[in-house]
Formats: C-alpha cells, sequence, structure tokens
C-alpha cells in the first residue's frame, strides 16, 4: 500500500459489507481486495466488517462497521467527486445511487460539465457526478 496520501474511509451502522458490495457492482474499475470482520473481542459486532479495503474507479478506500448507537452522524458537507468522461457510466452510476437515494441537485448543465449531479445513496453516502461536455 503507498503510504503518504489520503484515503476516504467510510462508516456505516452494520451495513458496510453490503454498501462495498453495491459500490463494486455500480462503479467501473471496481474491486474488493479483503474484508476483515470483527471476532468475539467486539461481541456487539461480530460478523460486522472490521475493514473493507477495497477500489472504486482504481482508487482505494477503506470501510468498516459502527454499531447503530456508535455511528457518526452523516453529512453532505463531504463528498465524493467523480468526473465521467463516458456518458453512459455516468447515466449507470447515477441511476443506481439514485434508485435508493436522495437526490439533491440534477443531472444538469453547469459551466464546464453538460451533467452534474450531487446524490446521497442509501447508505448515506454523497456523491459528486460529472461529464465534461466534448471539445467541439
Amino acid at each position: 500500500m503507498e503510504q503518504d496520501r489520503p484515503i476516504t474511509f467510510f462508516s456505516f451502522p452494520g451495513t458496510a459489507e453490503e454498501a462495498v458490495n453495491f459500490y463494486i457492482e455500480t462503479f467501473p474499475n471496481s474491486h474488493l481486495n479483503q474484508f476483515t470482520y470483527y471476532g468475539h473481542d467486539a461481541p456487539d459486532l461480530i460478523g460486522k466488517v472490521l475493514n473493507a479495503d477495497f477500489t472504486i474507479l482504481g482508487q482505494p478506500f477503506y470501510a468498516l462497521d459502527f454499531t447503530e448507537d456508535q455511528i457518526p452522524p452523516s453529512s453532505w458537507q463531504s463528498s465524493q467527486y467523480v468526473e465521467f468522461s463516458d456518458i453512459k457510466e455516468f447515466d449507470q452510476v447515477f441511476n443506481a445511487l439514485a434508485e435508493k437515494g436522495e437526490v439533491l441537485m440534477g443531472p444538469e448543465a453547469v459551466m464546464q460539465f453538460d451533467k452534474a449531479t450531487w446524490v446521497t445513496d442509501h447508505y448515506g453516502i454523497t456523491w459528486q457526478l460529472v461529464h465534461r461536455k466534448s471539445a467541439q
């Protein structure tokens, strides 16, 4: 693993494995590296994800589970920014994230982007998806 660079780390209320599998299915060039699970030393979380090491669009991510009462509140104050060059991939990812999530804006044309949207998926993670207008 490379060091000295930020890596996004998601926290979930017991849904990390489901969420990670959803992201791997939703985004192109994504895969699971490894799940590590809580054992008997964490009785409230036995069998839940202690660490998920995975890749979305070639970028590393981590995730873990908390109990419902331990989970930090989610906010769209920070979001995952993804720029697409393929409009079909943009549409596919947007539709999957929006299906059970909440669309906060768009998709709509904004400045140099022919499509831009903010969407919070049903796991509480907010994504900014954009597709840049092609040069003509």
